[in-house]
């Protein structure tokens, strides 16, 4: 298929206008809003965005793993209205340890050049912590039936808890809690197995965004293996 992308810039978003643009596809990118079909690592690959039914997330065997593992950590959930010092010297301490490229700053992220606080979107932020000890942290938008992650980030220090992936679960146990219908993790990618961590949930329930039918299909392995575009050959 061509390349696409889009990008929205709305002075205001209610939770409904962001449930539409998350069910075609779209996906917050500081205080705007876009959707991609592709994106370039050294070439160009494809991007699937996901979804998932909350009602049809399960806890398996491996989340029940992360979340005994966890079991003597604590975690708050509250409004995202200001970065604090903590949150912030944790993100550089995770950012500093990782190989791939990833925000700049939590408030970059989430604000762009609108400045901290402001904001179009309602953002809420998982805390996780370790007696007195700031360890993780993850930030999701929500809409009226819809949610969707937008960074999440822990110490490397803990790196074997698989924290970034317990911030999901604590993200989807907050969802069930409020009725919330969908749950929008990103993308993931042909040929890059980078972000298949988000299918972690399951694969069986994840579906996928057909730009084509612009609607969602339930998710295959196929998509994930790297196809030529047009006029491309691979090796």
């Amino acid at each position: 298929m061509k390349p696409y992308f889009q990008s929205l810039s709305p002075d205001a978003l209610e939770g409904y206008e962001l449930d539409q643009l998350l069910a075609l596809g779209f996906y917050r990118m500081h205080q705007t809003i876009f959707t991609v079909s592709h994106i370039e690592h050294e070439d160009l690959f494809r991007v699937h965005w996901l979804r998932y039914k909350v009602s049809e997330i399960l806890k398996r065997s491996t989340h029940k793993r992360i979340i005994t593992r966890a079991k003597n950590f604590r975690h708050t959930i509250a409004d995202a209205f200001i970065i604090t010092n903590e949150h912030k010297q944790l993100h550089a301490r995770y950012r500093a340890s990782i190989d791939f490229d990833g925000a700049i700053s939590i408030e970059d992220c989430l604000f762009g050049e609108r400045g901290e606080g402001l904001s179009i979107y309602n953002t809420k932020y998982v805390s996780v912590w370790d007696g007195d000890q700031l360890i993780a942290s993850g930030y999701f938008d929500l809409g009226e039936t819809a949610a969707t992650s937008i960074i999440n980030f822990f110490d490397p220090q803990y790196a074997k808890f698989s924290l970034g992936k317990y911030l999901i679960l604590l993200t989807i146990d907050y969802l069930k809690d409020r009725g919330y219908a969908y749950y929008y993790p990103g993308y993931v990618v042909e040929g890059l197995s980078k972000m298949d961590y988000k299918l972690f949930l399951g694969r069986d329930v994840a579906e996928y965004f057909d730009p084509e039918m612009a609607g969602w299909k339930k998710f295959n392995e196929s998509i994930l293996v790297r196809k030529p575009m047009e006029g491309e050959e691979l090796f």
